[in-house]
């Protein structure tokens, strides 16, 4: 078969569109909403607080709404490729905030995107115990176990990979190429939702000791990392 427009729109456009109706009438988007404004939220604070880094902040949020999109239409595992990009961003942008040396090299090299989360907590100690005591000298006293934020990010960021690289287990196409609604995978991946956003608010409040915002102040207890 080849694809005519009048094909695409009836085997892929008009389904989606159902998916879509389907998604938003059988789950409670108010707490998906919800994490778009806190995303909004943090690109806002981030900007404000370093207007260079704040730019990448703007794919972020593109990255966190294109995943809730590709959730909402059926696309499950597209989502999951989002919302890692997402957590890749955002901890790459932290990194930079204290590294800037590192980010305008990556600017005006055009260097290679290499900081993945792995690489970071590995090569860099990336929000380690020692690393967040640098700006935040009470970390071992209120984190739930020692390196607790960077073991989350490294186990968050495996299961992400897992998803994006193709294990098999993890592969939603194996008995059919149609799109269809499943509302098991919708529920996986709100839970990958709140732990990727959970983790990411728990390290902006901990880098800028910012609890302000009570919405993003709640999501950061969800990764249950730190007592914060």
């Amino acid at each position: 078969m080849s694809y005519t427009k009048t094909i695409y729109r009836k085997q892929i456009l008009e389904p989606v569109a159902q998916i879509v109706e389907k998604s938003l009438s059988e789950n409670d988007f108010t707490s998906i909403l919800d994490k778009i404004n806190i995303t909004i939220e943090l690109v806002e604070k981030i900007s404000i607080k370093d207007s260079e880094i704040g730019l990448i902040w703007n794919e972020i949020a593109s990255d966190i709404i294109s995943s809730i999109y590709s959730a909402t239409a059926g696309l499950y595992r597209q989502s999951i490729l989002s919302l890692r990009s997402a957590l890749e961003l955002a901890c790459s942008s932290l990194f930079y905030i204290d590294h800037k040396i590192e980010y305008h090299m990556f600017v005006k090299n055009n260097s290679k995107a290499d900081k993945y989360v792995s690489t970071l907590v590995n090569d860099y100690s990336f929000f380690t115990t020692k690393y967040i005591a640098t700006f935040n000298e009470e970390i071992e006293i209120k984190q739930i176990s020692n390196d607790s934020v960077s073991i989350f990010l490294k186990s968050l960021y495996g299961e992400l990979s897992d998803i994006v690289h193709g294990r098999y287990n993890t592969l939603t196409k194996t008995k059919g190429l149609n799109i269809n609604y499943n509302k098991q995978h919708f529920k996986i991946y709100e839970k990958f939702l709140n732990k990727v956003l959970s983790i990411v608010c728990m390290m902006y409040i901990l880098r800028f000791k910012d609890t302000s915002n009570e919405s993003l102040y709640e999501l950061a207890k969800f990764s249950r990392t730190v007592n914060i």
